[in-house]
């Protein structure tokens, strides 16, 4: 089975070079990694994890979207270790992503994002070389597109759950609605 990167080896010449190949990972040590509803449910299963195991919460800045539960308002975050995101690994002096199959939509979609219907790079990125955009429009548009109704998906569960639930309920039964909501989505 051919990689991305094998493949994109070959036809290097004509595209130049795959930014993620000669990359130190700084976008998962800079940012904080949020996620939404289906990155919490993609995560669970892939690792067989209670996403308590793997999630930090932060106090929510935008009180419409942020989680009312016993803790607080708050969002919901991958942990870190060693001023990285937790999966980030290093070996052989090579930092790389151990949960690539199923990691969050913001670290698929980084550094692109879609304006005014168009592809774009992401301003002050922190990849070692521009990404030549051809090459990766058709792929990361249909990205985008989905990692946009995820969240939009997301944000009516926060707010169905603002709305129904007292925010006394603990952070454990907000996880527990969210989970069931995605799985009732995938298989309706």
């Amino acid at each position: 089975m051919e990689t991305l990167q094998e493949n994109h080896n070959s036809d290097q010449s004509k595209t130049g070079d795959f930014p993620c190949v000669s990359c130190h990972t700084d976008c998962c040590k800079e940012y904080v990694i949020f996620v939404n509803a289906h990155d919490v449910y993609r995560l669970s299963l892939g690792l067989n994890l209670a996403p308590e195991t793997f999630l930090e919460i932060y106090g929510a800045k935008d009180y419409s979207l942020g989680i009312k539960v016993k803790e607080g308002l708050i969002d919901l975050a991958l942990k870190q270790k060693n001023g990285g995101c937790e999966f980030l690994e290093e070996s052989k002096d090579v930092f790389r992503c151990t949960v690539n199959d199923f990691k969050p939509g913001v670290c698929k979609s980084y550094p692109f994002a879609m304006k005014n219907g168009k592809l774009i790079q992401m301003a002050n990125i922190m990849c070692p070389v521009d990404w030549d955009l051809a090459e990766f429009e058709k792929m990361m548009v249909n990205h985008l597109k989905k990692d946009e109704h995820e969240w939009k998906f997301y944000d009516s569960l926060v707010k169905e759950w603002n709305t129904k639930h007292s925010h006394k309920k603990p952070l454990s039964e907000f996880l527990k609605f969210m989970l069931d909501k995605v799985e009732f989505s995938l298989t309706s």
